[in-house]
Order: C-alpha cells, then sequence, then structure tokens
C-alpha cells in the first residue's frame, strides 16, 4: 500500500491484512475512525508507527526529511498526519514527487508498521540564462523573482520570472513579447541549465489617437484625459503604449469625465490598436457611445442637523477649475456652479460628498454617512433629460476619544511625543487635530518617515481608540566637511549634533569651523521641557574669530554666553513666550594699510542684552511647509540699565503664510505625493538709539549668506544709499548698514517629499538708514527658481534669481547652507 501526494492520493495496492488496514485508515478513514475488516482482523482508526526509512533522496539528507515529515517511530498516526507530513515535504520545494508507503516489520500483518518515505527530488538548478532580453535587466529579473541558481527548479518561479519580463516590457511600451522555456540537462545527475528565450517584440509607439462617436466632448478633451498620448517633440512624450494604463483610460479616466460633463451613460463600445509591423508606429482608435446629457433639476439635502443647508451646498455649488492646473493650484478661482438647469457635474457631486463628510468627521461625527440619491427624469417636449440628486445624511454622534496610545518608541520617552499631541482622551474626535498631531510627530524628526497614519480602532460604544505608530531612527550625527557661507567664504567644520539627547528630547551641538576667514567653536544645549514641564530652556557658548570677504577692511573676535527660557503663553500649544540674556565681548581688529576706518576702526564693547519674543506656529512641517502660518516678534534691549557699552533697542519680526493648492499622487495621505503650496513670507527689523559699538547688530541687504537675504543681488550690495557693487570705492562699509528693514517672498512651492523642494519665488524689501525713512515702494526686487534638499549636514539650497534693479539687470546664482527661505 502507498499513500502519494500531487496533491491528489495514490495507493499501490498490497494484499495483507497491514494493507488493507492502513488503508482503511488513511485511504477511507474519517476524523472519528473506520473499521475494515480483512482476513478476519478489525483495522481500528489510527495505527502506530513502528519506525521511518528515507528512500530516493541523494542531495537531501535523511534525517532533515524525517524531521520535516513530523511523525516519530511509536506514534499513533491517522491519515492527516501522512497528508502533513507529505505537504510539508512538498512545501519546501526539493521534491517533485513523495509517496508513503507502509509495510509490516514482522509478516504478521499487525501495527505496528513501518513508513516507507520515498522522494523525488527536483533537479538542481546549476545555471539560469535568459536571453534576448534587452530592454529589462536580467539580473533584476534573477533577483526580483528569486529565480537563481543553487535552487531547486520551481515552476512557480519561473511563472513569476515571465510575468514580470512581461510587465516590465509592457512599461516600456513592449506590450507583446514571446517567452518560452528550456531545459537543459548537465553532465552531472538531476542537475539542469535553465535558460529563458525572450522575443521581445517590436515597440508600439502612440503614433496617433482617433475618437470616434463623440459628439458633445471634443477629441481635444478626451486626449487630455488619457494617460495614453501620442508621441510629441519632448523626451517626456515618449508615446509609450501599456495596456494596463491603456485599460484604465477606457475603464476610469474617459468615463469619468464624461460624467463631469453631465454623460451619465457613456460608454467605450470599442478599443483597436493598428500597428504597422515595420515601425511599430500604432494607431489607437476609441469609439464611444455619448448617450443623453442630463441637467439638474433639483438638489437637496436630507438629515442635517449640525450644519445648516447653505453651508453643505457650498461644497457642491462651488468647483475650482479642472484639468492639470486645477491639480496645480494655478486654474481660475472658485466660483458658482452646478445650478439648477446647469449640466449635472457628477464627479463633482461624488467630491463633495467626500468634502461633507470631512467636514463632519473635523466635529467629531466619524460615522457620517452621505448616501447619494440620484433620481433620472426623461426629458418632455425635446426639453433635456434631468436629474433630481439629493444627499441623504445619516450623521450618528459625536465619537469621543476614550485612549491615545504611542507605539514603537524603543528609545524616545512617550512623554516627548505625547507633548506634540493636539488629540487627547476625552476630547471629541477631530480629522484636523489628528493630522495636526501626526505631522508634529513626524517633524521631531525622531523616527523613519513617512509615518504610518494613526489606527483608528472604533469600540462597541461608538467611541475610538488612536494610536501612533513610529520607528525609531539613528539622530546622533558626527559631522565634518567644508562649507561656503555665512559671509566668510571656504571654511571647514567638525562637529557632533544630537537633537534627542537620553530619549528626552534634549539637543546638544559642537561646532568648530575653521578657514582663513573664519575660527569659530560653538556649544549649546536646549531642554524643550525643563523637569518634564512645558517651559523650555538653552544655553550657549560662542568663541569665534571671523572676517567677513564682504566687508574686508578688518575682523572682529567675539566671545560670550547666553541663556534663554521659553514658556506657553496662556496654556496654548502653539504659542510661546521667550525671555533670554546674553553677555559677549567683541573686540575689532583694523588691518594695516586700509583707507576704510568706518567698520572696524572702534574700541572693543560689552554687549550687556536682555531679549523678549513671542513665537506662534501652525506650521505643518518646519523646513517644507504647505498649511499654516508662523509668526515672531523679538525685542532686543542692548545696554542701558543692563550696563555693557551702547544703549539701543533692537525689534525684529516676521511671519509666514502658506495655504496647499494642489497634490498629485499619494492617494490623499499626509505628507504623500508632490504637493504644491503657496507661500508669503514678511520681515522687518528696526534699531533704536545707539548701536554704534555694535555695528553687526544693524541690518545690510543682498544675495542669501550674509545679513538680510535678497536673491538676485550680491551680498551687501543692497545700502541705505543706493545699490553699490561689492568692494566699491564710493561708499564706505559702515554706510552699508542701516537702522531699519524690510523684505518680502511670494512662493509657488513644489514638495516633492519631506527632503526636497523646488520652488518659483519672487523677492523684494531694501534697507534704511533711519527707521522714519521706511517706504515700502522703493524695494529691490529680485525672481527666479530654487531647490532645497535636507543632507546629513543640513539643509543645502541652490537659488538662481533675476536682478530686476541692478545696474545692469541679470541672473545670479545663489548656493546656501541652512533652512533659508
Amino acid at each position: 500500500m502507498s499513500f502519494s501526494y500531487r496533491p491528489s492520493v495514490r495507493f499501490s495496492g498490497k494484499a495483507s491484512a497491514l494493507a488493507a488496514a492502513f488503508l482503511g485508515v488513511v485511504a477511507l478513514g474519517s476524523p472519528t475512525g473506520i473499521a475494515a475488516q480483512a482476513g478476519g482482523q478489525q483495522a481500528s482508526s489510527t495505527v502506530r508507527v513502528d519506525s521511518i526509512e528515507v528512500a530516493g533522496n541523494a542531495r537531501v539528507q535523511s534525517q532533515l526529511i524525517t524531521q520535516l515529515f513530523a511523525i516519530q517511530s511509536g506514534q499513533d498516526i491517522t491519515y492527516r498526519a501522512v497528508q502533513r507530513g507529505i505537504k510539508e515535504l512538498l512545501g519546501t520545494g526539493q521534491f517533485d514527487d513523495v509517496v508513503v508507503r507502509a509495510r509490516e516489520p514482522n509478516g504478521a500483518g499487525v501495527s505496528p508498521y513501518i513508513l516507507m518515505v520515498e522522494v523525488e527530488e527536483a533537479p538542481l538548478v546549476a545555471r539560469v540564462s535568459i536571453e534576448g532580453l534587452q530592454n529589462v535587466s536580467a539580473r533584476e529579473v534573477r533577483d526580483t523573482t528569486g529565480l537563481n541558481s543553487g535552487f531547486p527548479l520551481s515552476q512557480q518561479k519561473i511563472m513569476d520570472a515571465k510575468a514580470y519580463i512581461r510587465s516590465e516590457l509592457a512599461s516600456e511600451g513592449i506590450p507583446f513579447a514571446e517567452i518560452t522555456e528550456t531545459i537543459v540537462p548537465t553532465t552531472r545527475q538531476n542537475e539542469i541549465e535553465l535558460v529563458l528565450n525572450v522575443a521581445e517584440g517590436q515597440r508600439v509607439t502612440v503614433a496617433e489617437v482617433v475618437f470616434s462617436g463623440n459628439e458633445g466632448v471634443s477629441d481635444s478633451e478626451l486626449a487630455g484625459a488619457m494617460s495614453t498620448r501620442k508621441e510629441g517633440f519632448w523626451w517626456f512624450r515618449s508615446g509609450t503604449y501599456d495596456q494596463v494604463t491603456f485599460a484604465a483610460d477606457l475603464q476610469q479616466n474617459l468615463p469619468s469625465l464624461y460624467r463631469s460633463h453631465g454623460y451619465l451613460d457613456m460608454q467605450v463600445v470599442g478599443d483597436t490598436l493598428i500597428i504597422d509591423p515595420s515601425s511599430g508606429k500604432a494607431i489607437v482608435e476609441v469609439t464611444v457611445d455619448e448617450g443623453e446629457q442630463y441637467r439638474l433639476g433639483e438638489f437637496e439635502i436630507d438629515g442635517n442637523t449640525v450644519f445648516e443647508d447653505d453651508e453643505l451646498e457650498e461644497f457642491f455649488r462651488s468647483t475650482r477649475g479642472g484639468g492639470l492646473l486645477g491639480t496645480l493650484g494655478l486654474a481660475g478661482g472658485e466660483g458658482p456652479a452646478n445650478e439648477v438647469g446647469e449640466v449635472f457635474n457628477a464627479e463633482s457631486f461624488n467630491a463633495a460628498i467626500t468634502a461633507v463628510e470631512e467636514r463632519y468627521r473635523n466635529e467629531g461625527y466619524l460615522y457620517i454617512r452621505v448616501n447619494p440619491v440620484v433620481d433620472v427624469n426623461d426629458g418632455a417636449d425635446g426639453e433635456p433629460p434631468t436629474v433630481d440628486a439629493s444627499w441623504q445624511i445619516v450623521e450618528g454622534t459625536p465619537a469621543i476619544v476614550n485612549r491615545v496610545s504611542i507605539a514603537g518608541n524603543e528609545y524616545t520617552y512617550e512623554w516627548v511625543i505625547r507633548n506634540q499631541l493636539f488629540v487627547l482622551p476625552g476630547d471629541v474626535y477631530s480629522q484636523d487635530r489628528l493630522l495636526q498631531s501626526y505631522q508634529n510627530i513626524s517633524a521631531l524628526g525622531f523616527f523613519e518617515t513617512p509615518l504610518p497614519f494613526p489606527d483608528i480602532t472604533p469600540l462597541d460604544n461608538g467611541d475610538v481608540d488612536v494610536t501612533f505608530n513610529v520607528v525609531e531612527r539613528q539622530t546622533g550625527s558626527i559631522n565634518f566637511g567644508t562649507s561656503v557661507g555665512g559671509g566668510v567664504g571656504l571654511s571647514g567644520f567638525i562637529g557632533y549634533d544630537q537633537p534627542n539627547l537620553f530619549g528626552q528630547a534634549k539637543s546638544g551641538s559642537l561646532r568648530w569651523d575653521f578657514g582663513r576667514y573664519l575660527n569659530s567653536f560653538e556649544l549649546s544645549f536646549t531642554d524643550p521641557a525643563l523637569f518634564q514641564s512645558r517651559t523650555s530652556g538653552t544655553i550657549s557658548h560662542i568663541n569665534s574669530r571671523d572676517r567677513c570677504f564682504q566687508f574686508s577692511s578688518g575682523r572682529r573676535r567675539r566671545i560670550g554666553g547666553s541663556v534663554r527660557f521659553g514658556f506657553p503663553w496662556m496654556g496654548s500649544q502653539r504659542t510661546r513666550v521667550f525671555v533670554g540674556y546674553g553677555l559677549s565681548r567683541t573686540k575689532y581688529e583694523l588691518f594695516d594699510n586700509v583707507d576704510d576706518t568706518s567698520l572696524f576702526g572702534r574700541p572693543p564693547g560689552v554687549q550687556s542684552q536682555l531679549s523678549l519674543g513671542v513665537t506662534r506656529s501652525t506650521l505643518n512641517h518646519p523646513l517644507f511647509p504647505t498649511l499654516g502660518s508662523r509668526q515672531n516678534i523679538t525685542i532686543e534691549q542692548n545696554g542701558g540699565f543692563l550696563a555693557g557699552d551702547g544703549d539701543f533697542t533692537r525689534v525684529l519680526g516676521d511671519g509666514s503664510f502658506w495655504v496647499p493648492v494642489g497634490q498629485v499622487g499619494g492617494d490623499g495621505n499626509p505628507g504623500g505625493g508632490i504637493r504644491f503650496a503657496l507661500g508669503l513670507t514678511l520681515r522687518g527689523g528696526a534699531v533704536f538709539g545707539d548701536a554704534g559699538a555694535f555695528p553687526f547688530d544693524r541690518f545690510w541687504m543682498g544675495g542669501v549668506q550674509f545679513g538680510q537675504q535678497l536673491r538676485g543681488y550680491d551680498e551687501t550690495t543692497i545700502t541705505p544709499l543706493g545699490l553699490y557693487p561689492r568692494r566699491s570705492n564710493d561708499i564706505t562699509d559702515i554706510d552699508r548698514l542701516g537702522d531699519a528693514f524690510f523684505s518680502f517672498t511670494a512662493e509657488y512651492a513644489i514638495r516633492l517629499s519631506d527632503q526636497i523642494g523646488l520652488g518659483l519665488f519672487y523677492d523684494a524689501g531694501s534697507v534704511w538708514r533711519d527707521p522714519s525713512e521706511f517706504n515700502p515702494q522703493s524695494l529691490y526686487r529680485g525672481a527666479g527658481v530654487g531647490m532645497q534638499i535636507v543632507t546629513p549636514f543640513g539643509p543645502i539650497g541652490l537659488d538662481y534669481a533675476y536682478g530686476f534693479d541692478k545696474a545692469v539687470p541679470g541672473w545670479k546664482l545663489h548656493f546656501r547652507m541652512g533652512p533659508g527661505f
């Protein structure tokens, strides 16, 4: 008797009581057991195993086979145990066939029995060759599908490799590849060489897309809605034909376009691909049946009690311009649409449902359901058909946050993460506050990005549990290298930064910069939660000697330190008040043989400074925001009642404001896809009093590396007296400085990820000798394109800007380090 699994069951007959008994157990037995009578003996539902023998194996050890078979000597078994053992052996991929036979050890025809496990080993693949493949990497095919040498032959892996090759070739516009396999035996026993022969065929390029049957929607609109497009002049218009993409055009993109034009019954009734075999050029023919165009008869909302009809109707009545410009946020502004009697836009109708549900969720109605109802009315007396559309709203009750959990933080303390949350137990659930909390945790920089979106677990009573999942990342870094910036030219640096000391978000920084114009040592330590309170503290020390190549008549040396404390304003999580004190000594050194002594020809001074500031931020990302705002104002008192040299007050203020205008990809996930945003940044400052002892506390403008930034111009070239080139003899160094400045930047930002950003910008600004001379009509202007990348050494950026108001208007390339604009 034998038991085989392919996965079918096969028996070989052996006329004996033993065979009959085992046949009864293995072939016909049930979990409750079955009796089989043979030779006057009754077979039980189980049999006892005397021993296990293995045959047919050459490559795989017998001991391993018996371990995988998982039946031991002395064990009482049923047919299910044999089935499980055979499946386990076949599941290893090492065997083509497994047969189990049973025989009595002494011919007595009674239990226990000897089990014979006969295996047929799968051939070992000595070599894998993929021939004829030109447009896909053969190594990539092997690595992706696991079709490698040194492993048993697997038909499943061969099929996976064929499917992968066809998919990759189709994405390259080669959709009709033919793939065959050849198995070549080698001189070694049970070893083979596997050869995949690929005939790629002609690359198919779409030369023309032809539509028929369309009357209400133009050919150009249909072509614009499709991802399959004819080849063009530019490299990104390759005209590649992809079967998957074309199928999505027919099933999704074209019907969606027609629904937005009121054609609810539109169908694609035919599609044809005509290929020139000699050139691979193809004509795509698409035939549509538009059906009738529907207009809006009535629109009603029922079941809403939280929001008024007018507020909810606005989501449907107001629509943004469509197409590519609408996606990028550059189409026309919002305006009334979908009025009674107009064409019924089914796509806007469905999109508005999503927006309404989001509005409800922000107020805690997590289980909101908006059920669309569309009733079709035939047209009478030649009138077009209409639809009566309505939303049946089932509001439910607001969900309460029952529990907020943090998972995955192995190093960072939980209270550090909880300090970033706007979602607390007992609060009414809010999608907006959940998203803000998610973005705050991501902005810490302590965890791998992108973070998974929080898990929302509904409870039986309608409340929810919220879990934020994080994965720790390495945060501390030793930095060394060279840099260009800060007005000190080329310099080297070495330092250590740790933004998450002891897992408590304490940050420490140690840095030494050195070069021809610079020798600076800086040390700082910040605790964002002193004694786990909401009070932050920072202490820093600096010892530097620098020479600015913009001001080449001397150099200065500073040594000092400062402390700063921050407090939440009225318990707010977004607004903080800062109080700080700094004490430093500055020494000026005038070079020999220089004519301009205005800046460095002054005695040393001791600066005693008290600062008070207020900062409010709702930005969703510290470097690449797309939503929110940040405002900051700081007042610094120097000298006077604080002693020290000088007696002046400096006021600084800035504000940035961002709104999202579009997104491509990302499936709506926060931080996903390519995001587009508009931003406006304002900066200003003024000095009141005598700052003569500390001229570098005044303001100068131009460039991006030193002082107040304005792209399109060289450093320090924008002065209170007008525009002067660097190293000009017509103006002294001190006259380049002013006691007031103002600038603004308008930007269209493209956030490719949380690490890379692009932008189109317009800058304007100026500097004045005295705050009373401020004139917003006398600003210098620049515009251009910029890029910023986050590196292990911090953010770096390139800007290419055009200065409109230079003596000779022209372009200027800027390199910057740090957050910049």
